[in-house]
């Protein structure tokens, strides 16, 4: 069974592969290959992670307020160093046992560009630009310059910038940012406490910035509509209290986590109304600091569950070219289709029972990757009699 995702599942069906993309897809028919009873999908996409954090056995202590784990986050880095390249290693190797083909990752003080040029996993690296007073964020800028011209790369790893939030990012960077280019994400709408900030300057998120020395934050945004003006283009990553209507507005993308969501047992997220109001999502795993794992196929068994459920055909949409589309690189990535990168995944899959749930249960674990139309290392695979 081929499921391209967008058009229906061709039973049976033989995918053709040229180079390290797809030259076509049809009916049964010949092939060099017989896969058996299994579903071919397009590789997932983790639209949203922070690499340089995968040195964290298990997620950081979540008690207390948001503002607390930021907290610990802070004090992690801090013990890391500046250049934490073993950890990103660390996520890079966990990504490449799962059914994760394409990565959005954040670098912090870290550039994971390299590595992941190394490796065969397709990525958007985004560099995270941060600051409440204006010296910090003029330095934060010049270092985001620096990097970008550091860049060294064949072209399957892109770079883009992530304004960090809006509790720890000024207005005017946030217009910057809006005004390089680049592919932008952003942090928005993750907690009420940072509603609390926005609109009325008070609670963790300014006792937090208070005890960093950071009292002046006349010039950062007091709602999420500003930050949302600013940032026409940007993916909203998170988004918990934000609005349906907020997130359709403007018709940008909105990553959701779902791992990280239940670790903060969270109140249920608004996927299916977002879907329904036609709101382009995607998925990802965030951090090992807020996730217990990177294998981004684990976390969307759950999906299937609750008064925001979705169907497994959608689950498995948004896991792939929702999360193509909010790394703007949909033209390529995120579906089976003729011209686009040979990156798919086999899952055990029996036609006849039609039961699709057993793809999305089956993403956890896959039985081969094939990354631009290279199957991954020690993959066996039976040739037609």
């Amino acid at each position: 069974m081929v499921i391209p995702v967008q058009g229906q599942p061709h039973s049976g069906g033989v995918i053709t592969i040229e180079g390290d993309r797809i030259a076509g897809v049809g009916p049964m028919g010949p092939a060099d290959i017989d896969l058996g009873d299994v579903a071919v999908v397009p590789g997932l996409v983790n639209a949203h992670a922070h690499l340089d954090l995968s040195d964290c056995e298990r997620p950081l202590n979540m008690e207390g307020n948001f503002a607390d784990w930021i907290g610990r986050v802070i004090r992690h880095r801090n013990r890391q160093g500046a250049k934490p390249d073993a950890a990103i290693r660390m996520g890079i190797d966990e990504i490449l046992k799962t059914a994760t083909t394409l990565v959005g990752d954040i670098n912090s003080t870290a550039d994971s560009r390299e590595l992941l040029e190394k490796s065969p996993i397709d990525a958007v690296v985004y560099r995270e630009v941060i600051g409440v007073d204006a010296q910090r964020a003029e330095s934060s800028w010049m270092e985001m310059e620096k990097w970008l011209s550091a860049t060294n790369h064949e072209g399957k790893v892109l770079s883009g910038i992530s304004p960090h939030a809006p509790y720890s990012t000024r207005i005017d960077l946030m217009l910057k940012a809006a005004g390089s280019g680049l592919r932008t994400q952003i942090h928005l709408g993750e907690t009420t406490e940072e509603f609390d900030f926005l609109t009325r300057r008070s609670g963790p998120l300014v006792e937090l910035l208070a005890r960093l020395g950071l009292d002046a934050t006349t010039d950062l945004a007091n709602s999420f509509e500003a930050v949302l003006r600013a940032l026409p283009g940007a993916s909203v990553v998170h988004a918990n209290v934000l609005s349906v209507d907020d997130c359709v507005r403007g018709g940008r993308s909105v990553i959701h986590c779902p791992a990280t969501h239940r670790q903060f047992g969270r109140m249920p997220f608004s996927l299916n109304c977002l879907v329904s109001a036609g709101v382009n999502v995607g998925f990802g795993t965030d951090s090992r600091a807020s996730s217990p794992t990177l294998n981004l196929g684990e976390h969307l068994s759950h999906l299937m569950e609750g008064p925001e459920s979705l169907a497994p055909l959608e689950i498995l949409r948004c896991a792939t070219s929702g999360g193509a589309k909010a790394l703007e690189l949909d033209s390529d990535h995120g579906d089976i289709t003729v011209g686009k990168f040979a990156n798919l995944v086999v899952v055990p899959f029996v036609k006849e029972a039609d039961r699709w749930e057993e793809v999305i249960e089956g993403l956890a674990n896959p039985r081969a990757v094939l990354w631009r139309g290279k199957w991954r290392e020690n993959t066996v695979l039976a040739k037609p009699a």
